[in-house]
């Protein structure tokens, strides 16, 4: 069964450009350097699965998709960046009579609906409260991982047979056990928000490019994209100094996983 990836978001929670912000990379012309907020799209034979509902939704959707609506969205975790469209999610479900299995561990389900408590009545959502779920021979299953000073939030480990591939898009200082699932696999989808941060990790929520590459040497996986960019980084000039493997990711990227070796 075919595998295919493509990145709707690719910024950190405050998108790029920022607000009032005159840098290099936010008054850049160069479309890899425009970044809406973090969602991810999975194909996996015919169905459809996006991760997380970014407040750009209604944007990326006519940008990379208004042909139907997902059959699946999966959370990592309930922050503002990776739910805030939910209430335009939903109405898209509810007005295509759309069944959608919206799913997560049960803390995150159980914060969604606390804070959207009329999502809870919305015609075709189904909220599944699991810490696994399965599409055909696709296996997924959610992993908890720290987030530094914002908590936690969950990576998401897909598998079948033949292909293993993970989305880790908000960690920090993860222990050796919270990096386990994650070990070689055909590809890693890794959040890193800026090239190098020099404040300490305890104040910090997500990983920097210079701190996890030691790392990736430890998890060895065939091929990395780096996800949750900030306005630091500038794709063209900081992706040629990455390892041959590691990519960032850019909105709208589309990669075929059976072929990825060969990028």
């Amino acid at each position: 069964m075919n595998v295919s990836i493509q990145f709707w978001g690719t910024s950190d929670a405050q998108g790029v450009p920022r607000m009032l912000c005159n840098c290099h990379v936010c008054s850049s012309e160069e479309k890899s350097n425009v970044r809406t907020r973090p969602s991810m799209l999975v194909e996996y034979g015919d169905d459809q699965i996006l991760i997380d509902l970014s407040p750009d939704f209604r944007q990326q959707f006519f940008a990379f998709a208004n042909k139907r609506v997902p059959d699946t969205v999966l959370f990592t975790h309930a922050h503002h960046d990776h739910i805030g469209g939910l209430g335009d999610f939903a109405d898209l479900a509810s007005w295509n009579q759309k069944k959608v299995n919206m799913v997560s561990p049960e803390d995150i389900i159980e914060t969604i609906l606390t804070r959207y408590p009329y999502l809870a009545r919305r015609n075709g959502l189904h909220f599944q409260k699991e810490d696994t779920w399965q599409i055909g021979n696709l296996r997924i299953g959610f992993h908890r991982v720290n987030h530094g000073a914002n908590g936690y939030s969950y990576g998401i480990r897909f598998e079948t047979d033949t292909l293993r591939f993970a989305y880790v898009s908000d960690a920090i200082n993860l222990t050796d056990a919270e990096w386990l699932p994650f070990f070689e696999l055909d590809c890693l989808i890794l959040g890193t928000s800026y090239w190098r941060e020099d404040a300490p990790m305890s104040r910090r929520s997500v990983y920097s490019v210079e701190e996890v590459l030691p790392i990736l040497e430890k998890l060895k996986p065939s091929v990395v994209y780096l996800t949750h960019l900030s306005h630091d980084i500038d794709h063209e000039q900081k992706e040629s100094l990455l390892p041959k493997h590691v990519r960032f990711a850019y909105d709208g990227l589309l990669i075929a996983l059976q072929s990825i070796e060969s990028l």
